[in-house]
């Protein structure tokens, strides 16, 4: 029998959950060719919910685009991975879109690779180095050049790493091409939101009030525990209001985590022949914190006393921070010391802060301070 929760990755129906709203928003703005900018933290589901509008942008005849700037490190690498995604969409025929592409991008030598097993793919090479501005631009314009009657949705994921990509040269010259544009709607994201966010609010930026923002939330509580009763029933196992709601208090109802956890409770009931229960919840619990004991130990050896003192204090206590009384209670010495250690937690992502609350972004991460690093 199939385990019905799937974490870590990019997940699709049934594993999907939620977000009608957000997903018709999405397929409004993209069809009008709206730029939008999507953030959250981390693990709240972006990846899969922007991956399943592509797939109905492209059920409807869109030409998708999805660039990693994780895997981008420079102009070259960039290029290539950009006209690899539009052989994907026109590969039909490929010696048609080699001439194509040959004729529209400046300096490009493309060619056809064929595999052991009959499959396609697209080779690039270019002729100078470094790369000069111009085929750059040519291939950001290849979605408005190549194919008068096609649309197009474009998907920057972990966007806010452009930055460190030749400084600001690159992003000035992808906003002067891209701003011009018709058929192509552009979404950019991207987990370290913050920085994301200051590319496209500060006027110091090329990006600055280029696209609609838009946050990601958390699903309903109440839209989540259907979806885990649900899931559960699918198998034929009944769970309790009760457990449901323990488990997404201890995921922080962050659908990566809620998943992960109710992944581990089904494992256990399965193996163990039992319905879920609280003693096998705590277990599933456990087992999750035992999985990431290494990553977590890692993460906490690397902090300072004063980070841990932190850290330590906001698991149980989200207060005023900096006040005297907070630092009095929990023992944090000079305020100054806090506001040091608090930036340097925010800039890791360790800790997020929304309207002017702090937390931890990991909840299981909270979990392993509260029942392993804390007096």
């Amino acid at each position: 029998m199939q385990n019905p929760f799937q974490y870590g990755k990019v997940v699709s129906d049934p594993y999907f959950t939620d977000r009608e709203t957000e997903f018709s928003e999405l397929i409004t703005h993209v069809e009008n060719r709206h730029n939008l900018v999507l953030y959250s933290p981390r693990r709240y589901g972006k990846t899969s919910l922007l991956h399943r509008v592509a797939g109905e942008m492209k059920h409807r005849g869109y030409g998708i685009i999805i660039i990693d700037f994780m895997q981008v490190t420079s102009r070259e690498s960039f290029i290539r991975l950009y006209t690899q995604n539009i052989f994907r969409n026109l590969a039909r025929s490929p010696k048609t879109l080699l001439k194509k592409l040959a004729k529209l991008v400046s300096g490009l030598r493309p060619a056809v690779e064929v595999d052991a097993f009959g499959n396609t793919s697209l080779s690039v090479s270019m002729g100078a180095a470094p790369v000069p501005s111009q085929s750059l631009e040519d291939v950001l314009n290849l979605t408005e050049n190549l194919d008068p009657k096609k649309k197009w949705l474009v998907i920057f994921d972990e966007f806010q790493e452009i930055l460190k990509l030749n400084g600001d040269s690159f992003t000035d010259l992808l906003r002067s091409v891209i701003q011009h544009h018709q058929r192509t709607a552009y979404v950019f994201c991207g987990s370290r939101y913050h920085l994301l966010l200051e590319l496209f609010t500060s006027p110091k930026h090329a990006f600055y009030r280029f696209g609609k923002l838009m946050q990601l939330n958390k699903i309903a509580a109440e839209n989540m525990m259907d979806y885990l009763k649900t899931r559960f029933q699918s198998t034929g196992m009944e769970i309790s209001p009760e457990l449901l709601e323990r488990i997404i208090e201890a995921a922080d109802n962050i659908p990566n985590y809620v998943q992960f956890i109710a992944a581990e409770l089904w494992q256990l009931c399965v193996t163990g022949n039992r319905e879920p229960n609280s003693e096998i919840l705590a277990k599933a619990l456990e087992n999750v914190l035992d999985n990431q004991s290494d990553y977590f130990m890692q993460i906490w050896d690397g902090l300072s006393l004063q980070q841990k003192k932190l850290l330590q204090a906001v698991a149980v206590d989200q207060g005023n921070l900096f006040s005297a009384e907070y630092h009095q209670k929990h023992q944090l010495g000079a305020v100054s010391s806090t506001q040091r250690a608090m930036q340097k937690l925010l800039s890791d992502q360790i800790i997020s802060k929304t309207e002017g609350i702090y937390w931890i972004s990991d909840p299981l991460f909270k979990q392993f301070i509260l029942l392993r690093r804390s007096a």
